[in-house]
């Protein structure tokens, strides 16, 4: 375990490192604004890495490259669902309960389709961008990066 200065130096050493190579630049400079790199060792965060992809649960964001994607809630909840079950298809009805909550049993399958669909939409920030969301025909959607 890295004592407290260790931690800051090396927090300090990542961001720097990331601006200096043009790394999530425009997440960098919000977090930098937000969050102290001394903060960042005071909490951990749930991020998740895909290639061009940044995903960090509790602040809600999503990054592909240096570009911020805005989701709407249930985007947001669709992708985290499907990320943190990488490769693992998720059924539509396992997608509506976990998105939907209490009322997934009136969400119908178009309803699903279309919100995946403006998902892979806002993920594919240019066109050379892999589509990290993957249609199962007939069975639902898994995340592949």
């Amino acid at each position: 375990m890295l004592a407290t200065e260790q931690q800051k130096e090396l927090t300090e050493y990542v961001f720097n490192w990331n601006r200096k190579n043009g790394i999530f630049t425009d997440a960098l400079h919000t977090f930098s604004n937000v969050v102290t790199p001394q903060a960042v060792t005071d909490y951990s965060l749930t991020e998740i890495w895909e290639g061009d992809l940044y995903f960090c649960l509790e602040e809600r964001t999503v990054f592909v490259g240096s570009q911020k994607v805005d989701l709407t809630t249930k985007e947001f909840d669709a992708l985290h669902l499907l990320i943190i079950n990488k490769k693992r298809v998720m059924t539509f009805e396992t997608i509506s309960y976990h998105v939907w909550g209490e009322d997934y049993i009136e969400v119908t399958t178009q309803a699903i389709h279309n919100l995946m669909s403006r998902l892979r939409q806002k993920l594919q920030t240019a066109p050379d961008m892999p589509n990290y969301i993957i249609s199962i025909r007939g069975v639902g959607y898994k995340f592949d990066s």
